[in-house]
């Protein structure tokens, strides 16, 4: 039967300073969890499509609390052609000269300085 070999003590204390650095690190940083009254972030729940038109497709959103406006853009699916994006200030956006087929609509609420989270729908225009 082969014996383990023992751990060595000076290796146990490099773990430990290696853990307690970090630790002092990662209080040193700033990082706090969000508070409970705090939105955990800036992004609209979901999208409806409202009407789906000969070259056009409309769209609808609730609004979001904090959203001081509302980008909006498009990806035509069969060549990757990508719309302009628009900013709109309200709730709801009409994509006109869409050609027929697939396309994916982008939307994300304008929030302050942070980041845009986009929530995405695919419909086939008509």
């Amino acid at each position: 039967m082969k014996m383990k070999k023992p751990v060595k003590l000076q290796t146990i204390r490099r773990w430990k300073a290696l853990l307690f650095s970090l630790l002092l690190l990662i209080g040193s940083s700033g990082f706090a969890p969000p508070s409970a009254n705090e939105p955990l972030s800036c992004v609209i729940e979901s999208v409806q499509c409202t009407a789906n038109a000969q070259g056009s497709a409309s769209y609808s959103w609730g609004a979001v609390s904090g959203a001081t406006a509302y980008k909006v853009y498009y990806v035509r699916l069969s060549d990757g052609f990508t719309s302009p994006v628009s900013t709109v200030s309200g709730t709801s956006h009409t994509f006109t000269g869409l050609s027929s087929g697939a396309h994916r609509f982008y939307f994300a609420p304008v929030c302050g300085s942070g980041t845009l989270e986009y929530i995405s729908d695919d419909i086939i225009v008509l």
